[in-house]
């Protein structure tokens, strides 16, 4: 079966949304990527650093981002931050942000010298202890990239030990509304299991909402064997739950097809009875995940509340009011009226007239409170 990541995104891959995502899809995240650690400003003991490298909840589950210009902090941050666990560390080649490529960071590092950017990960590998992982995440390139050229890239990141790709497919300036070039993402993977086979993990990051989407990215890139997803986990804490118990079944239910297949008992009554045992059988493979007593309906107002209540806990104050505005946001819209809610949201002066107007809201709309999810 397929991982499932949370993707690095500015001011949301912390620890208050980890517990959110925890909370309503338990385990079945298997690695969350941190928002993006600034390098020089980490190793200078910024005043706000110790909240970057927080790793609940799930220590073990979390993938620390690196973001910077130049190679020898990025080598010196990755020391001191292997030292906290993890999976491992993770470069950023993939930020298209105009202020992270002018300090010659994020996708900068596709497009310098070579040599520049092989330094770095000599650097930042030697500096990592040897059972942490190396990944990194990044893009096609610059819009006249070519895919030889984009092939020629991961072998020297293969070559510097890198062990895990995630592929945004698209280029530097492609926005959301761009489709991704999927099939260029498919002839890479294809490079790397020929040449590399289970020693570089493949994962493919871009446009998964929702289990349908999932399963069309999956057919455009069949071997992708990770799948990252950012804004849609934000909208909904528990997508990643749902997702786990939806790719347990089916993994259930084709292994029984096969089976049944093999033994030449593929007729569509033995077919039924099948898929009701995957059925079944999927709560016991999605345990990790949204099974076993998840609920089919979630209180907003109970997920207002415990983020708040996480942002107090794992944030400094001077973080509160933007990192609540960004995260509702993404969460407003799932209700109707959503320009309207995330306007009094974003108009309040503290956390708690943030709460009262969802609260306003849900007066006024009773029956949005409760958001259905996929069981």
């Amino acid at each position: 079966m397929p991982k499932l990541l949370f993707a690095p995104m500015a001011t949301l891959s912390h620890e208050a949304m980890r517990r959110i995502i925890e909370h309503y899809s338990p385990c079945a995240c298997d690695e969350y990527y941190t928002e993006m650690i600034q390098a020089t400003t980490f190793i200078g003991g910024g005043k706000f650093e110790q909240f970057y490298v927080r790793p609940g909840p799930c220590p073990e589950r979390v993938v620390w981002q690196l973001t910077c210009g130049k190679a020898e902090p990025m080598a010196q941050a990755a020391k001191i931050i292997a030292g906290l666990g993890g999976i491992g560390i993770d470069i950023n080649m993939g930020c298209c942000a105009p202020e992270i490529v002018r300090q010659g960071a994020g996708i900068a590092w596709m497009l310098k010298d070579r040599a520049e950017t092989e330094e770095l990960l000599r650097l930042v590998r030697k500096a990592v202890p040897e059972n942490m992982r190396l990944s990194v995440k990044m893009r096609l390139g610059d819009e006249d990239y070519k895919l030889d050229e984009l092939l020629s890239f991961a072998d020297m990141l293969a070559a510097q030990g890198v062990s895990q790709i995630v592929l945004h497919p698209r280029t530097r300036k492609a926005k959301f509304k761009r489709p991704p070039h999927w099939n260029d993402a498919q002839k890479l993977f294809e490079h790397l299991e020929k040449h590399y086979g289970s020693s570089i993990c493949r994962c493919i990051n871009g446009n998964i909402v929702d289990f349908q989407s999932l399963c069309s990215v999956q057919k455009l890139v069949p071997l992708a064997e990770g799948f990252m997803i950012g804004r849609a986990a934000v909208q909904k804490p528990w997508l990643f739950g749902d997702l786990a118990r939806q790719l347990a079944q089916d993994s259930v239910g084709q292994s029984a097809v096969e089976q049944l297949e093999a033994a030449g008992l593929a007729g569509s009554a033995c077919l039924a009875a099948a898929q009701d045992g995957a059925n079944a059988g999927a709560e016991e493979c999605a345990d990790g995940g949204a099974s076993g007593g998840a609920q089919s309906k979630i209180d907003s107002l109970e997920i207002v509340s415990m983020f708040i209540d996480n942002l107090v806990e794992c944030q400094p104050e001077e973080f509160w009011l933007s990192r609540a505005q960004r995260f509702f946001s993404y969460f407003c819209k799932n209700y109707s009226f959503a320009n309207y809610l995330f306007t009094q949201v974003n108009n309040a002066k503290n956390l708690p007239g943030m709460k009262q107007a969802f609260e306003a809201y849900f007066e006024k709309m009773p029956n949005e409170r409760f958001l259905s999810r996929s069981l």
